[in-house]
């Protein structure tokens, strides 16, 4: 008789905000306040026909969540070069289009909670993802791409979670973090006009895509300190690895080409 085993707990690299582990085909994460709204959502995603998000498969005897395990490649500074292509930047600007449109119908538990930096804001449109930078995106085997990691999911607009997908994929970082992430001298200007077109920015979002990128910026910057203040372990870990330094230099930057950025866009 063959005597059957649990498959093996595989830590995954990556999870600043979480403890991630893969068994067999599944993912286990810890799980929060935030879990239901977050399950709700993915869900309505998979009701709807969205391919590019995980499946939830309910809690495990350890209180972790349960979700499907999607294959391909994460994104891995220094990037690979299939990462930086522009190919590669219209179809994340794509993905987070389909993704937000998916939402369509979308209902949020009565009195749901979100891990969010603050309260939704005014303008709420949709369920922003947040964080979707390549640390967040898998490269399926079929080309096609998926967003992972939907721990800081929360209302907001689509242009404001275009803004930090943009910041993060374009990159608006300076010419050395750049480099130094696996990008070699890309066009910011060239390349930010290409983004917003592969998502359909309306002219009006145009108008003010550049300066709701620097308020993203200086939103993440204060959420991390703000949490860390509060004690949250995964932010003040993210603080004490200065991992805030970057973005204070990307904000310089982005003062220095605002115009150059803008004219881009018209």
């Amino acid at each position: 008789m063959t005597q059957l085993y649990p498959a093996p707990e595989i830590p995954l690299r990556g999870g600043n905000v979480s403890t991630v582990v893969r068994v067999g085909g599944t993912v286990r994460r810890n799980t929060g306040p935030w879990t239901p709204s977050v399950h709700a959502l993915l869900r309505h995603l998979e009701k709807v026909g969205f391919t590019g998000a995980p499946r939830v498969h309910g809690i495990d005897e350890h209180g972790r969540e349960v979700l499907s395990y999607v294959e391909g490649e994460c994104g891995e500074y220094p990037l690979a070069k299939h990462w930086v292509t522009d190919e590669a930047l219209v179809t994340v600007a794509t993905m987070l289009r389909m993704f937000h449109d998916a939402q369509q119908g979308f209902e949020p538990p009565p009195g749901g909670v979100w891990r969010s930096f603050g309260p939704p804001p005014p303008d709420a449109e949709v369920v922003c993802h947040h964080d979707a930078a390549p640390h967040n995106v898998i490269w399926r085997p079929d080309g096609t791409l998926a967003l992972i990691d939907f721990d800081l999911a929360s209302p907001g607009s689509r242009l404001y979670d275009v803004a930090y997908a943009a910041w993060t994929w374009v990159p608006l970082f300076s010419d050395r973090d750049s480099v130094m992430l696996g990008w070699r001298n890309p066009d910011r200007p060239r390349r930010l006009r290409l983004f917003a077109d592969a998502y359909g920015l309306v002219p009006r979002d145009r108008h003010r895509f550049v300066a709701t990128i620097r308020r993203r910026i200086v939103d993440h910057v204060e959420g991390i300190r703000r949490m860390a203040a509060a004690g949250d372990p995964a932010f003040v870990r993210i603080v004490r690895k200065g991992h805030l330094r970057r973005p204070m230099r990307d904000l310089r930057l982005l003062d220095y080409e605002r115009h150059t950025l803008e004219y881009a866009l018209r």
